[in-house]
């Protein structure tokens, strides 16, 4: 064995790759269990990280081809949320698993959140619900997704894009930042904040109880009477914007799994 403890790293490798597998990623999941046999060897191979390089690559297809739906878009948000975190890692080295405790306020607020939706999710799964209890169901679940996990996943990729060893944003300070300062304090528009405007505009018709569900078209009306926002879709137009917030943090949140395949191979104690 590698480690000591290398029946307890295996454990964890196996229990990430269930992840992958329960959620679809059948590809992933399979590659993710070979990394649990190099624990079982007297060395770490040569070609380790080539080979977790690849498992990303791996990833990055299965995720882009998970829907029909928004394929364009979870391709490009996820290499820009993985490249956000490698070039973090490499401004940071070894000081990296040491700044990152400043979001961890953030990442339990996402994991909390992504839950509650998990839990709508299962409701509407199991039962049989009318169409507009279905859709009243979906908005509470997107303001959930605006108010209580993107909102924090962008604090994420913005302390990602701005820290280095000398300057680690402090998380008071990273509470204090909206969506919109964030957008503003970009160059360009990032991928994950594409069309947020609109975005926004339909969490603010749903908080302010002026979404409407016309259920013989199976479509939804959204007003935001302030910004004079007043827009008809489909269900599939409503279904892709909120999948786009869902896929922007599923993206960093799966990176995020795969990168302590790192740690369990190579750090001395990974469960500190």
């Amino acid at each position: 064995m590698l480690y000591p403890d290398s029946d307890r790293r295996i454990a964890e490798i196996n229990r990430i790759a269930s992840l992958f597998g329960d959620k679809g990623y059948v590809k992933t999941a399979s590659e993710i269990t070979r990394f649990a046999d190099m624990l079982k060897q007297e060395t770490v191979p040569p070609d380790f990280l080539e080979r977790l390089d690849q498992l990303f690559d791996v990833l990055e297809i299965e995720f882009s081809e998970r829907f029909p739906l928004g394929k364009d878009y979870r391709r490009r948000c996820y290499a820009e949320v993985k490249k956000l975190l490698f070039e973090a890692i490499g401004r940071m080295k070894q000081s990296f698993s040491q700044g990152i405790l400043e979001i961890y306020p953030c990442l339990a607020k996402i994991n909390h959140g992504r839950h509650i939706n998990g839990d709508i999710a299962d409701e509407i799964r199991d039962r049989k619900l009318n169409d507009k209890i279905v859709f009243h169901l979906f908005c509470y679940a997107y303001l959930i997704t605006v108010e209580g996990i993107f909102d924090e996943l962008a604090r994420v990729l913005y302390f990602l894009k701005v820290v280095k060893q000398s300057e680690i944003p402090k998380a008071e300070d990273l509470k204090r930042l909206k969506v919109r300062d964030i957008l503003e304090r970009f160059r360009s528009v990032p991928v994950f904040l594409e069309n947020w405007e609109e975005k926004n505009h339909i969490r603010n018709a749903i908080a302010h109880a002026t979404a409407y569900f016309d259920s013989s078209k199976k479509e939804a009306r959204f007003v935001d009477e302030p910004s004079r926002y007043d827009k008809t879709m489909s269900l599939d137009q409503f279904a892709q914007m909120a999948l786009e917030l869902e896929d922007s943090t599923a993206a960093f949140s799966y990176i995020m799994l795969l990168l302590k395949l790192y740690d369990f191979i190579q750090a001395e104690n990974p469960f500190q």
